[in-house]
C-alpha cells in the first residue's frame, strides 16, 4: 500500500526543476497562431524516446501526452474532473468499479482509432511503473471497444480509485504491446496475492520482482515508429536541443475547439532563463517560477503580460517534536504562534508567491474556507501576533522570564534552533526572521541548514530536530493533507490492510510529531487523529467526509502540532499581445496544462 507513503513533491517542485542545457531556441514562426510557452517540468532531451515512462522521454503532457481526464484540483471533490479520452463514466455505489466509455471519435494521430485495448495496454504498463498498485487495481476488463471496467482489489475500498484511475496517461498499444509478455496479466495477478499461503506469497514475490524488471524494461523502451503517436491535441513534429514544436493534430477527437496550429516549447537551463524570455514577451504562457519582487515588477512592465495568481494546496509551516521538551506543551506551541509574525516572515521569505496563514486548520486557507461553515471559521484561533497572550500562556505553564530571557518550567534555560534546507530561499530567509522574532522575544534562536530535503525529511523522521520547516497542507484532497501531520510522522502506517501506530521510540518509523493518541478539538471532545484520517480513505462522499475533516480541522487549529506560516500560491503569467480568450476565471481548469485549455476552446489568436 503506498497511500501512506504519499510522495512529496517538495518546495523544488514549487520551484522549477532545472531542464537540461540547450542550445538558444530558434525561431519558427511569426503566425500568431503558434503559442510559445517552457514546460517546467519537462527538460528538452535530443534522443530520447517517444516514450511517457521514459523520465527523459520526448512527451508532453496536456499537449500530446493525453490522459482519461483532467483534474479540477478540487479540495472537496475528488471526482470532479473534466473529460479526456474518456467521455464519460460511472461508479458502483461503493466506488469499487468504474466503467469508462471512450471518446467515440478518438483517434491516434496515424488515423487508427483509440480502442479499449490500448486503455487496457496502458494499465498493463503502469502496473510496471508501480502506478497501478497504488490506487489498489485489481482488474480490467473490455466490455467493447469503446468501453472498459476497472476494479478495486477484492475487499479493498480506496476512496481515491477513480480519482487516480483517471489521471493515467494512455498510449497507443500498437506502439507498446511488443515489450509487454503475452501473459502479463497473468504475472499482475500474481504479484497481488495478499493472502497467507506461504508458497503463493513466494510466487507473488517473483512476480512483483517480473514487473520491477519490466518496468526498467519499458522505461527504457523506444518505440519503433519514427515520428510521434499521439491522441492528444497536438503531435510532436521537430526538437532540437532548443526547442520543441507541436503540430496541431487534425485526427483529435475535440480539433475543432482547437485553435492554435502550433506550441512552441523552449528549453531552459534554469529559472533565471524564463525571466528573460518573460521579460522579452516571449512566452504566451510562463508557468510559475521562484523570483524576487523585482523581477516580478520588471517582467509585469513588458506589453501584454499579466500574472495570473491560483492557490496552490501546500503551505510552507514548522513542525514541532513533540518528544522534545518543552515542545510537547500545546501553551507553549500556541505561544509560539502568537510571536511569530507570520505576514512579516511570508513577506521576506516568499514575497511573490505566498500568502501568509490565516487559519490553522491543516489545509490551506481556501480549503478550510470550503469545508467549513461561516460559524466554524469564526470559532477559528486566528493566532495574531500578539506578544501579551504569549507571555500568559508561558507563565501559565510554569515558564519565568529572567534577565529579559525565558526560563523552562524545569528551571533550564530555553534556547532553539530552526533547521531549514540548502537551496530553499524563501525557507532559509524566513528562518532568519523568525530567530530575530523568537531571540527578541526571550528565546535565544538560531537558523541552521540541512544539506539537502532528502536529508531533512530523514532527519525528522529520526527525531533529530525539534523544531524544523515542513511542507504542511498538501492536498487538494483532505486525506493528503492531514496524512502529512497524522500519518506517518504522527507514526501511522498502514500495515496490510490495517492500521497501526507506532511510537517515536520504533526505530526507522518515522513518528517525529508524537501526538497524544487523543487530542482535543476546540470545543474538548477527544479524538484519536490518526484513525479518523485513515477513515478518510473510506469515504465516498463528501457528506460523509465533512464532520471528520471538520474535526480534523478543529483538533490541529486548537493542538497545533504544525504551524503554517503561508500557503504558497501559483504565480503564472500570460501574454495576451498575440492570443486572447485566456482562462483566468476558470480555476478548475486553469491548473491544468495549456493544452486543455485549448481543448475546451480557450486561447484564441489575435486577427
Amino acid at each position: 500500500m503506498k497511500r501512506y507513503a504519499l510522495g512529496l513533491v517538495g518546495v523544488a517542485a514549487l520551484s522549477l526543476a532545472l531542464a537540461a542545457c540547450g542550445s538558444s531556441p530558434s525561431t519558427t514562426s511569426s503566425s500568431n497562431a503558434t503559442f510559445t510557452t517552457v514546460d517546467e517540468y519537462h527538460a528538452i532531451s535530443p534522443g530520447a524516446p517517444y516514450n511517457p515512462y521514459n523520465s527523459n522521454g520526448n512527451t508532453w503532457l496536456g499537449y500530446d501526452q493525453w490522459q482519461l481526464a483532467w483534474f479540477t484540483n478540487s479540495v472537496t471533490n475528488p471526482n470532479n474532473f473534466i473529460p479526456g479520452l474518456a467521455a464519460s463514466w460511472t461508479s458502483n455505489a461503493n466506488g469499487t468499479e468504474v466503467t469508462i466509455k471512450l471518446q467515440p471519435n478518438a483517434k491516434w494521430s496515424n488515423g487508427q482509432p483509440v480502442t479499449a485495448q490500448d486503455v487496457k495496454a496502458s494499465f498493463a504498463l503502469a502496473f510496471t511503473q508501480g502506478n497501478a498498485q497504488a490506487f489498489d487495481l485489481g482488474q480490467v476488463n473490455i466490455i467493447n471497444s469503446h468501453t472498459v471496467q476497472f476494479k478495486q482489489l477484492p475487499g479493498d475500498h480506496y476512496n481515491l480509485f477513480l480519482n487516480q484511475l483517471l489521471q493515467q496517461t494512455i498510449v497507443p498499444a500498437s506502439e507498446f504491446a511488443p515489450v509487454l509478455p503475452k501473459n502479463v496479466w497473468s504475472i499482475i495477478d500474481t504479484a497481488q496475492y495478499a493472502g497467507n499461503n506461504s508458497a503463493k506469497l513466494a510466487q507473488a514475490k517473483a512476480a512483483a520482482n517480473q514487473l520491477t524488471a519490466l518496468g526498467k524494461k519499458v522505461s527504457a523502451y523506444a518505440p519503433p515508429k519514427s515520428a510521434d503517436l499521439s491522441a492528444g491535441a497536438f503531435v510532436l513534429k521537430n526538437l532540437n536541443p532548443g526547442e520543441a514544436i507541436l503540430m496541431k493534430n487534425p485526427d483529435f477527437y475535440d480539433a475543432r475547439n482547437v485553435k492554435v496550429n502550433e506550441v512552441v516549447m523552449r528549453n531552459y537551463t534554469g529559472n533565471q532563463q524564463i525571466w528573460n524570455y518573460l521579460e522579452a514577451g516571449q512566452l504566451d504562457f510562463g508557468p510559475y517560477t521562484a523570483m524576487p519582487v523585482n523581477i516580478l515588477h520588471q517582467i509585469l512592465k513588458t506589453k501584454g503580460n499579466q500574472k495570473v495568481v491560483t492557490p496552490a494546496v501546500v503551505a510552507a509551516g514548522l513542525a514541532f517534536d513533540e518528544n522534545i521538551y518543552p515542545y510537547n506543551m500545546v501553551k507553549v506551541r500556541q505561544a509560539l504562534a502568537y510571536v511569530i509574525n507570520r505576514k512579516q516572515v511570508q513577506t521576506v521569505g516568499e514575497g511573490v508567491s505566498g500568502i501568509p496563514a490565516k487559519y490553522q486548520t491543516g489545509m490551506i486557507d481556501l480549503a478550510a474556507k470550503d469545508w467549513l461553515s461561516p460559524s466554524q471559521l469564526a470559532q477559528l484561533k486566528q493566532y495574531r501576533p500578539n506578544i501579551a497572550k504569549a507571555t500568559a500562556l508561558l507563565k501559565s505553564a510554569g515558564f519565568k522570564k529572567v534577565n529579559g530571557n525565558w526560563m523552562m518550567p524545569n528551571g533550564k534555560p530555553w534556547t532553539m534552533t530552526i533547521y531549514t534546507v540548502n537551496g530553499f530561499s524563501d525557507w532559509i530567509a524566513a528562518d532568519k526572521v523568525i530567530s530575530t522574532e523568537l531571540t527578541n522575544f526571550g528565546i535565544p534562536t538560531s537558523p541552521d541548514i540541512v544539506s539537502s530535503y532528502a536529508q531533512e525529511l530523514k532527519d525528522q523522521s529520526d527525531g533529530k530536530y525539534a523544531v524544523s520547516f515542513y511542507l504542511d497542507a498538501l492536498g487538494p484532497m483532505a486525506q493528503n493533507a492531514f496524512n502529512m501531520i497524522y500519518g506517518t510522522a504522527d507514526g501511522y502506517q498502514l500495515v496490510g490492510t490495517n492500521l497501526v501506530h507506532y511510537p517515536a521510540s520504533a526505530a526507522g518509523k518515522g513518528n517525529f510529531i508524537d501526538l497524544p493518541a487523543e487530542i482535543p478539538t476546540l470545543s474538548g471532545k477527544m479524538i484519536n487523529p490518526g484513525e479518523l484520517t485513515h477513515e478518510l480513505t473510506q469515504m465516498t462522499a463528501v457528506s460523509q467526509e465533512r464532520p471528520i475533516v471538520q474535526e480534523l480541522m478543529s483538533a490541529t487549529n486548537a493542538n497545533l502540532p504544525v504551524l503554517n506560516l503561508w500557503n504558497y500560491a501559483n504565480v503564472e503569467f500570460i501574454n495576451t499581445s498575440r492570443f486572447s480568450n485566456f482562462p483566468v476565471n476558470n480555476l478548475g481548469l486553469i491548473y491544468n496544462p495549456a493544452g486543455v485549455w485549448m481543448q475546451e476552446g480557450y486561447v484564441v489568436p489575435r486577427k
